[in-house]
Formats: C-alpha cells, structure tokens, sequence
C-alpha cells in the first residue's frame, strides 16, 4: 500500500476561498462561526488583510445590537440600513490601501470606520442612520477637514482622499 499525503491547500485554492469569502461574508453568519476555514499563523499579508476585514465585518453586525442610549448620552443604535451600507463601504476599503482598525457605533446614530495614518493623523468615515455619510480627517487630535458625500457615487474619491492625507 503506497501512503498518499492529505491535499495541500495551493495558491489558487486559497484566492478562490478568498472571493468565496468576500462574496459571502456579507451575506452569511456562515463565516463569522467558522473562522476556522482560514489559516491562523500565516506570514501572508493577503490572509492577515481577509482576516482583518472579516473581524471588522464582524464588528459591524454587532453593532445592531447596541440599544438607544448605548453611550449614555441617548445617542441613537444603529439601524439595518447604516449596517448594510458600512458592510458595503467595507468591501471597497478593502481594495484600496487603507487599513481601517475599528468599526464602531457612531454617537449621531450609524456606524464609524476609523483609520490611522502616520504623524498622529486619523480619519474616520460615518455612515448615518438618515442615510447620510461624513468623513473628517484628524491631524495631532483636532479636526482639520470634514464633509459629507453620497457613499453611492463619491465613495471612490473619498477613499483616494483619505489614502493621500494618511
């Protein structure tokens, strides 16, 4: 009898699972109780980026379950249509260079995606419950720009315009 070694996961396995994951994320609680699918000690950046971005989806759904008040100033929880559209914006972040480190409840009702940069300088883009979307650019902790855009056709600029300040 000639042993035969388990199969060994190749590159192109590993991209598929990786649209796989990006299609369905999402989508599906599937990936976020079975984490395990992805290699855990992995020197790769393209694995490590999936993982970040799966725990900042994951945080994303938690947001739904803060209730009104959840700040103790009766900032409003953020709705279904704040958590779909930060999950949206998510997945074009991902394509882009930037590395957000948190996705957190906004006190104006919504969801925030912060972002660091070098210098002390931060960004954060809020995706409101109202259906309106802000960015504001931080330089040493005090707000140097801010605006609000249309997260359906601005998006893409914004992204460039945070990339550049950070």
């Amino acid at each position: 009898m000639i042993p035969i070694a388990p199969p060994v996961q190749n590159r192109v396995q590993n991209d598929i699972a990786a649209i796989v994951f990006r299609i369905d994320a999402t989508q599906s609680g599937f990936w976020m109780q079975h984490s395990d699918v992805f290699p855990k000690e992995s020197a790769s950046i393209f694995w490590a980026r999936e993982r970040q971005f799966m725990q900042l989806s994951e945080s994303t759904h938690k947001a739904k379950a803060f209730e009104k008040g959840w700040d103790g100033y009766d900032a409003p929880a953020p709705n279904d249509v704040s958590v779909i559209r930060t999950l949206a914006v998510l997945s074009k972040v991902r394509d882009s260079k930037l590395s957000p480190y948190s996705v957190l409840p906004s006190a104006d009702g919504g969801v925030g995606i912060s972002f660091r940069g070098n210098a002390n300088k931060r960004a954060v883009l809020e995706l409101l419950n109202d259906g309106t979307s802000s960015y504001m650019l931080y330089g040493k902790g005090h707000p140097i720009e801010s605006s609000e855009f249309n997260s359906n056709t601005d998006l893409s600029r914004i992204l460039q315009r945070l990339e550049e300040y950070l």
